[in-house]
């Protein structure tokens, strides 16, 4: 076989449109796989505010009617954005709209004809998931959270699908469409983001609901872990911080811990939680932990922006203690690299984890994580050697982690974490392994 050519169909990709991971995914994965022989062009929709060439248009049918859109087309990082003007996506959301099932159904009809120019779709996440009707598709599965569910009178007047597709082995979910469903019946191939996620999702605990069809389609899925930009995340060349260090030489992680204590004002030990605040984050663990953690000589620096309550919490508890509690309610990439590099460890003590970034950023930098022992977590962090893994969802167990890291020793455990790769290739080789066996 020659060059295999495959379309990623996804909404967003870095650095052109960015909500969460999948946008990395969706930006890195292409570039690791060109190197293996794979030419992966990116198919999103033309968001608003994104520039790029007018390079054709596309006719499609929706609701029974021709409409035609835009195509455009962006080179960033060596790869090939297309952009798809389909009506409706002209905003500056990725997400979030009440019309959101419309769109991005008139988006992945419009993609499925794109697609004919190439060996294979792999499909992100449910608003890609009409095109394993129509494409020999991989399916991948960022988040099960988030389904994609539609009212089945509009769905099959807006594709002109058969009715005969809504029954519980097909689209059918609790009378509904379920798009999500569709797409893990009809690709060839279905994967997740780590190889625990891919055993807990065909769980009831995990599984929101979707558990018995992952059960019976198990000989199709796999888990592959996500990579990490290692250009972007290098504490050897990292802009942000006020002096390089490797593992070979880590003289200057002391400069950076200084730098934090400065900007933060809170003595070591330092224990960092960076990210969403979100309850998925296993947050409320560390509210309740935070007096024994206090009182044991421990100081926290929190930072991410979501969930109110959780905003409040802790604006709370810098104010009661505002020796051992430093709160930054906002996105802050440069303060984000600083507590990478300069806190004592940092805290990942998720519910449920498809992936994670951030255990294997701060592995990189040399801070130790302690983390919960779910999905792609406990397939990054060697328990023990580069972090601590805690398997109770419980501020007990939290607690415990904690200290069982700092009596085996934290810097030098953060040490052996640098030694880990957390590169694409390795992923990138097992997702042409995947195509390889969707296009048999």
């Amino acid at each position: 076989m020659g060059v295999m050519r495959v379309l990623h169909v996804a909404p967003e990709a870095y650095p052109l449109a960015k909500v969460g991971g999948l946008a990395d995914v969706v930006g890195a994965l292409p570039k690791a796989l060109r190197p293996l022989g794979v030419e992966a062009h990116v198919l999103l929709p033309w968001h608003g505010g994104l520039e790029a060439r007018r390079v054709g248009e596309v006719a499609f049918a929706f609701f029974g009617r021709e409409e035609r859109a835009p195509l455009g087309e962006r080179v960033e990082g060596g790869v090939r954005f297309l952009l798809l003007g389909v009506e409706g996506f002209g905003r500056e959301r990725v997400y979030g709209y009440p019309d959101d099932a419309e769109r991005y159904l008139r988006f992945a009809l419009a993609a499925k004809e794109v697609a004919r120019g190439y060996d294979l779709v792999h499909a992100h996440d449910w608003t890609a998931a009409l095109l394993a009707l129509y494409a020999p598709t991989v399916y991948t599965i960022h988040n099960l959270a988030h389904q994609g569910l539609v009212d089945p009178g509009l769905f099959f007047s807006w594709t002109g699908l058969p009715w005969s597709l809504f029954h519980m082995e097909a689209l059918e979910f609790y009378g509904r469409v379920n798009l999500m469903k569709g797409g893990i019946v009809f690709a060839r191939r279905v994967t997740t983001v780590s190889p625990s996620y891919a055993e807990e999702i065909q769980t009831p605990e995990f599984g929101m609901g979707l558990d018995g069809v992952l059960r019976r389609h198990a000989g199709k899925l796999r888990g592959i872990l996500n990579g990490l930009d290692t250009e972007v995340f290098d504490p050897g060349k990292d802009p942000y911080l006020p002096a390089p260090y490797t593992r070979e030489d880590p003289s200057g992680k002391a400069r950076a811990k200084e730098a934090f204590r400065e900007r933060t004002g809170l003595r070591p030990p330092v224990l960092a939680y960076v990210g969403r605040l979100d309850y998925q984050k296993g947050l409320d663990l560390v509210l309740k932990a935070l007096p024994r953690l206090l009182e044991m000589g421990f100081r926290l620096y929190v930072q991410g922006v979501g969930d109110e309550g959780l905003q409040e919490a802790f604006l709370r508890a810098e104010e009661e203690n505002p020796e051992g509690v430093r709160f930054l309610p906002a996105y802050d990439e440069a303060m984000a690299r600083l507590a990478y590099a300069g806190a004592e460890a940092v805290l990942v003590p998720s519910r449920f984890e498809p992936c994670g970034l951030v255990q294997m950023i701060a592995s990189r930098y040399g801070t130790p994580p302690v983390a919960r022992a779910v999905g792609g977590l406990k397939d990054t962090v060697e328990d023990g050697r580069g972090g601590v893994l805690f398997e109770t969802y419980h501020p007990e167990g939290l607690l415990y982690g904690v200290l069982r890291l700092f009596r085996l020793g934290a810097e030098e455990m953060g040490l052996r974490a640098m030694e880990k790769d957390f590169s694409w290739e390795g992923p990138a080789r097992a997702y042409r392994e995947v195509y390889r066996e969707a296009l048999g």
